[in-house]
């Protein structure tokens, strides 16, 4: 390293112009480049200021951490003192550190103790912010304990601080316990420490603790700390309480807390507390706005979630990719196509970032529409692909019958290397089972356990029922669930009733309800697909039976809803609504439905009706059933040739199905009907789900 200086040529303009040599260090706060610094420095030689402790401490100071500053100078300076003072040292530590460069502040530490230069109070909280890992930070950790400084608040608090960026909790919670005198920042660092290393119950047991202690108040950093451990325990309690405390010692909630508060309430499942906390704030940013957004979406209040973004748009606030993902999300569960087009296209016009959360959640919106090619080109499209990503496109391939296409993309997966999970093969299964190719699914059924080492779960076991059941092998499926490692589920248990229900086994039927009714003796379904089987059958006294059984036990089948999308805006119908304003023209519209297709064949199914009624009174409710009534509406509010997507929330009873495809025939209309089960693509009056559902 050079031991001589470089003196600058010609004096810069300083201000005041004439300053005696022996004041010139009170120059150095005005100087705003380092040829003007060098000037200083020359003045300072020349006086012998340079090399006195304190003038030469401000000098390294300015050297060193001045946004003009160079530390190559500063250390060229800092070896011409000759005693520096821990300040003047301290000085290059601290600029090392905010630079970045934590090899360099460690060393240069080591170089000071070679030196037998003894480090201060000060020194150590720099270098603990240099420390890449726990074992660096126990090192210094010994020298401060050797210097009679373990005791020091200052340093106490940046050395948990350390410990808790290097992960170590433990060591961190071992200081915070020792500590004597503790204060706000303290249990503000042991609070924040616990939430950040997934401890939150730990973190609001510390700030209970704080809570007694008399002379200790919390502020906002420890209340900001203490909801977002709320947030991961959904402590909805402590979070009430905080709100509480806020309002009673009038903090006042700014953004940040105001944040906090709502997410701890989204997240407890009280959206309408944080919608309250969100409508009263004076100003929002982009985050509350994703919180409020997303909190929406969690709660299955879609349209709550796209009027709460057109708010935003109105305010001129721009989303962001969760903002994206957020609604790409509400459009994949209301089947809401359009819209779902119109956010992509938001997205592309302004330039945001399709990561792989966004990439997969637009993969799924798609795929949910029934869009199964613009699922696909997303996924192409995206450099980088998790195991999400590829599960997403496996299970809407399944979802909307194109099995042997989701067994093609399952292959891709794993020649990419990347991994499938328990959730990839649900999805694997599931297109086997729509495919009706049972041997593969015996084969995926093994692999996953024999390659993937995943323990098959009781959805895996609920699609290999399904599987066999709609290939007719009603014995297997109900001997498979006999050897399940768990209690089967309704889900299981309900792909074994379908089954018979297709197949007419009424003895395996008997069985399957009966175990259904002892896990839910509620369920209206139950005893509709029971109904059902009787009826199919024609075995109309036990069909009896079950409805006077429902009526005597108050049991009562769902009300079905269907909506459908037309012009950016979803309309909602249930079974005999008038209250569209143009019901008038939708059920002219079923009066056309039902002529046409009664010419083509259609009989009506009166089975369906489980009400006790006079055969007329039950057509006329097969002709008001929502789906229908989505039906009628999407032929008259759009062009002719135009796909119709209804989305519906029960299962498509086996009157509509029979209607639909006629429908589709009639009027040559494609129609896309997503049940709470699966999609049915109906075309030329045939489905895609082979009349198995």
């Amino acid at each position: 390293m050079a031991t001589s200086l470089p003196l600058p040529t010609s004096p810069p303009n300083l201000a005041p112009p004439k300053t005696p040599d022996r004041q010139a260090h009170l120059l150095l706060p005005q100087c705003s480049s380092l040829s003007q610094l060098k000037q200083v420095h020359a003045q300072m030689i020349r006086s012998g200021l340079a090399f006195s402790p304190l003038p030469a401490s401000h000098l390294v100071s300015a050297c060193a951490t001045q946004p003009f500053a160079s530390l190559d100078y500063a250390l060229l300076v800092h070896s011409q003192i000759p005693d520096p003072t821990p300040f003047t040292s301290n000085s290059i530590i601290r600029a090392y550190t905010n630079r970045s460069l934590p090899t360099h502040a460690l060393l240069f530490y080591v170089r000071l103790l070679r030196a037998g230069r003894a480090p201060d109070r000060f020194t150590f909280p720099s270098l603990f912010k240099s420390c890449r890992n726990a074992d660096e930070g126990a090192q210094l950790h010994s020298h401060v304990a050797k210097l009679g400084l373990a005791s020091d608040a200052y340093i106490q608090n940046t050395l948990m601080n350390m410990y808790s960026q290097c992960g170590s909790l433990v060591s961190c919670r071992k200081v915070f316990d020792k500590m004597e005198g503790r204060t706000v920042v303290s249990w503000s660092t042991m609070i924040a420490a616990c939430a950040k290393w997934d401890s939150p119950r730990e973190a609001l047991e510390v700030y209970r603790a704080m809570r007694r202690e008399e002379d200790v108040e919390p502020n906002e950093i420890v209340l900001v700390n203490v909801l977002a451990a709320c947030a991961r325990a959904r402590d909805l309690e402590t979070a009430v309480g905080v709100h509480r405390y806020v309002e009673s010692r009038r903090i006042g909630f700014n953004l940040v807390l105001s944040a906090a508060l709502m997410d701890v309430y989204c997240k407890c499942g009280r959206v309408p507390l944080a919608r309250k906390v969100f409508d009263g704030m004076p100003e929002r940013n982009l985050f509350c706005w994703n919180i409020m957004i997303k909190g929406h979406v969690e709660e299955s209040e879609y349209k709550e979630a796209l009027c709460l973004f057109q708010e935003m748009q109105a305010g001129g606030v721009v989303g962001d990719k969760i903002t994206m993902a957020s609604m790409a999300l509400a459009c994949a569960h209301l089947g809401a196509l359009d819209l779902g087009k119109w956010i992509h296209l938001y997205i592309r016009r302004e330039s945001i970032e399709v990561d792989v959360v966004l990439g997969t959640t637009l993969v799924d919106m798609y795929a949910k529409c029934g869009c199964v090619e613009s699922a696909m080109a997303v996924f192409d499209e995206m450099p980088q692909k998790d195991v999400m990503t590829w599960t997403a496109l496996i299970g809407g391939l399944a979802m909307c019958g194109h099995g042997e296409r989701a067994l093609e993309v399952f292959a891709r997966m794993e020649r990419s290397g990347v991994k499938p999970d328990a959730v990839t093969f649900v999805g694997v299964l599931t297109a086997c089972s729509r495919a009706g190719l049972v041997d593969k699914g015996r084969f995926y059924f093994d692999l996953m356990k024999r390659v993937y080492d995943i323990d098959p779960t009781v959805e895996h076991y609920g699609c290999m029922v399904d599987l066999l059941g709609r290939a007719g092998l009603v014995a297997e499926a109900e001997d498979l669930i006999r050897t399940m490692p768990m209690v089967p589920d309704y889900f299981v248990l309900g792909s074994l009733l379908g089954a018979c229900r297709v197949h007419k086994n009424i003895e395996v039927a008997k069985r399957t309800a009966r175990r259904l009714l002892e896990l839910d003796s509620r369920n209206g379904g139950t005893y509709v697909l029971l109904s059902n089987i009787y009826s199919s059958m024609e075995d109309w006294d036990e069909v009896d039976r079950i409805r006077k059984l429902m009526v005597e036990r108050n049991i009562r089948k769902p009300p079905g809803c269907s909506m459908i999308e037309t012009g950016g805006e979803m309309h909602e119908f249930v079974a005999g609504d008038e209250s569209h304003p143009r019901s008038t023209e939708i059920y002219a519209m079923v009066e056309d439905m039902m002529s046409r297709l009664k010419a083509a064949g259609y009989v009506p199914n009166r089975s369906q009706v489980l009400l006790d009624m006079d055969e007329e009174e039950k057509e006329s409710a097969l002709c008001r059933h929502s789906e229908k009534l989505a039906i009628a509406f999407g032929l008259i509010s759009t062009s002719p040739g135009t796909p119709i997507r209804v989305m519906k929330n029960l299962r498509v009873c086996g009157d509509c199905h029979t209607a639909t495809k006629l429908i589709s025939k009639v009027y040559g209309r494609e129609i896309v009907v997503r049940d709470r089960c699966r999609f049915h693509h109906f075309k030329d009056g045939s489905c895609s789900c082979r009349d198995f559902w």
